[in-house]
């Protein structure tokens, strides 16, 4: 049986997102609903009009490279709203620095992937959502 980090109860959950193109707003739109139980401490896109956005309606802190966010965002989970085939990656690298990910669908576009990412989550004691 996985052992898994206690809920978090006593403060909002910190949210950050990798990815602000479309998709990305029904995220933001989703955490805005809940704001009284989550927070959105950082977005990140390498396209600069598409971050300058996503800062703009969030007023979130604004990141260029997931590396970067990772290092300095206090978030408890990432959100992966980037295209399907960097998905494995990106979740990988997340799970790795300890947090938790939800990924848009589809998860990954190869089983093989797939299962590297659930490998990942599970070597790092996070939980994977898709």
């Amino acid at each position: 049986m996985r052992h898994y980090p206690a809920p978090i109860q006593d403060r909002k959950i910190r949210f950050a997102l990798v990815g602000c193109g479309r998709i990305a707003h029904n995220h933001f739109e989703a955490l805005r609903k809940h704001h009284d139980r989550a927070d959105l401490v950082g977005v990140c896109d390498v396209d600069p009009r598409a971050l300058d956005r996503a800062v703009g309606l969030t007023g979130a802190e604004g990141y260029t490279s997931l590396q970067d966010m990772l290092r300095r965002a206090d978030a408890d989970i990432v959100v992966v709203t980037t295209p399907s085939g960097l998905h494995p990656e990106q979740s990988i690298q997340i799970a790795s620095s300890g947090r938790h990910v939800m990924t848009e669908k589809p998860m990954a576009t190869r089983w093989e992937d797939g299962k590297r990412m659930v490998a990942a989550a599970d070597a790092a004691g996070v939980r994977l959502f898709v």
